[in-house]
């Protein structure tokens, strides 16, 4: 299996990471890697998605890809109705230092295709495999994102000899939201909104107070709506039962959540650390809400990579 370099990255990694809030300047200077398909130096994403067909169906993905090698591979999920763009900072990031990234697009999203009627968080799980098999990958490492994070862990459980490791950015489903009822669902399903209204409801469901406007408008500006995809994860998402899926197998967890993330609150990583002890991995960022992958990208890039480096496939 494919071992990732050594890297001059500062080993950081405790129950806290708090770092200082990015000043707007940068945070608008890296959204810029949205329409660049290269990062500075040694790692290259693939500027098309790349078709993986898995048999029941065809997977968009896209791949960020080390050009040093040896190197292990990440599969990411976004969240809920989400497409790969929301990896767009972090992707290039985890390249850069050593990573492979394939960032999947589920079904029926970004020209991704497969049944979506009744289906479970495993049925997601599997399409992981799938593509795994497809890749040739013995055993890899896995990154959810909010619902994303559930299917992860559903795999998790399914497929423990495959998966090393998994990392969870917004690990919600225990603790309720914060949120008004219905807004997230307003934002994420109603493409008829003005900009200004959608500004509004990705800050009271998805940014932190301390984001920078521009960070938040430019979001709002680029969502992408698949309907009928983010319908069939909410039904699997409900005809999957937490207790199955909500421990993620019993391999190492990271667990990386705002501490302003009102859509999954905090208190759901501080219950699973308290329940899984020294398996779990806890990184608190400060001024971050449930995009932490945009609105903390450094500080998401280096939890993700210094734990992967502590639990190296090859090791």
């Amino acid at each position: 299996m494919k071992k990732p370099p050594p890297s001059a990255h500062a080993s950081y990694l405790g129950q806290q990471l708090v770092q200082a809030s990015l000043s707007k300047s940068l945070a608008v200077a890296l959204m810029i890697i949205l329409i660049s398909p290269l990062t500075a130096g040694s790692a290259q994403a693939q500027q098309d998605l790349t078709p993986l067909d898995i048999g029941h169906g065809t997977l968009m993905a896209n791949i960020w890809t080390p050009q040093s090698q040896p190197y292990e591979t990440i599969i990411a999920l976004p969240g809920s109705g989400g497409d790969v763009t929301r990896f767009r900072l972090i992707a290039p990031m985890l390249a850069e230092a050593g990573f492979q990234v394939v960032a999947l697009n589920q079904r029926g999203i970004m020209g991704s295709t497969g049944s979506l009627d009744q289906l479970t968080l495993y049925d997601f799980a599997a399409d992981v495999i799938a593509v795994a098999n497809v890749l040739k990958l013995d055993k890899f490492h896995m990154l959810g994102w909010a619902l994303g994070n559930r299917i992860s862990r559903a795999a998790a459980l399914k497929y423990p000899d495959r998966i090393a490791t998994v990392s969870l950015l917004a690990a919600g489903g225990l603790v309720k939201p914060l949120t008004i009822s219905g807004e997230l669902g307003q934002l994420l399903e109603n493409n008829t909104l003005e900009l200004d209204e959608k500004v509004t409801l990705a800050r009271r469901t998805l940014f932190s107070h301390a984001s920078p406007e521009e960070l938040i408008r430019d979001y709002a500006a680029s969502l992408n709506y698949w309907p009928q995809a983010r319908q069939a994860q909410i039904h699997a998402n409900r005809a999957t039962p937490l207790k199955q899926w909500w421990a993620g197998g019993t391999g190492p967890m990271l667990i990386v959540q705002g501490l302003d993330d009102k859509t999954a609150p905090p208190e759901n990583g501080e219950l699973m650390k308290k329940e899984f002890g020294q398996r779990i991995t806890l990184v608190n960022l400060a001024d971050a809400g449930h995009l932490m992958g945009l609105e903390k990208p450094d500080e998401t890039a280096l939890a993700i990579t210094t734990f992967l480096r502590q639990h190296s496939i090859g090791k």
